[in-house]
């Protein structure tokens, strides 16, 4: 971006998601699509075709199944631990992040909470692929792949949101839908169009023009 400025370029246009920029404050592409806004380029990027398919709210915890977490969130703010979603055949990304210091933006502590995403499917089966988020950067990316010989046919799941510390408050949560047909069939209704957003990273920079 800033080479491009540095050319000469008055006009800058992206297609680009990066679904590891920060989605509760400015990472470093967003910092710099605001620094050569303010220099005079006009910046536009993709606002992306993940429409609603999002999740916010304030982690409140309750018992983890199995010991497997200090706690789980309490998606209904009655005890219910798990979020149904309806998928179809297809290759899934969801994204989580929690609002936390971000140690790839050298701020100074990094994450004090680590949190873990599931999938829980009827059978029972639970995967997730989870890091020691400790000390780093407070995402967590859930990978899969779902088979189904009818790809109009939806199947059920449960998402399953943890948290291996009870030490700290407890942080703003948000995870995005970027890849695959889902639909988030549970505690979803009552989201505001500013919890369903999925217009994050640069895309949601004061000097971008997202389209």
């Amino acid at each position: 971006i800033i080479q491009l400025k540095d050319a000469g370029c008055n006009v800058i246009v992206d297609d680009v998601t990066y679904i590891t920029e920060p989605f509760f404050q400015d990472g470093v592409i967003a910092r710099t699509v605001d620094a050569v806004n303010n220099a005079g380029v006009a910046y536009f990027t993709s606002a992306g075709n993940f429409g609603q398919k999002s999740y916010t709210s304030t982690y409140r915890g309750a018992p983890a199944p199995g010991n497997i977490a200090s706690s789980a969130h309490d998606f209904s703010g009655t005890g219910d631990i798990y979020q149904r979603l309806r998928l179809k055949a297809g290759t899934y990304s969801i994204v989580l992040q929690w609002q936390d210091d971000i140690y790839s933006l050298a701020q100074t502590r990094g994450t004090v909470n680590d949190l873990d995403i599931y999938l829980i499917d009827q059978g029972g089966e639970r995967i997730g692929f989870n890091r020691n988020n400790f000390g780093g950067d407070p995402f967590e990316i859930l990978s899969f792949s779902i088979k189904h010989p009818d790809p109009t046919q939806y199947i059920e799941a449960d998402l399953l949101i943890t948290k291996a510390n009870t030490n700290t408050s407890n942080p703003l949560i948000k995870y995005i839908i970027f890849r695959g047909d889902a639909i988030i069939d549970e505690y979803y209704s009552n989201q505001s169009l500013l919890d369903k957003s999925t217009i994050v990273g640069h895309a949601n920079a004061s000097g971008a023009i997202s389209v």
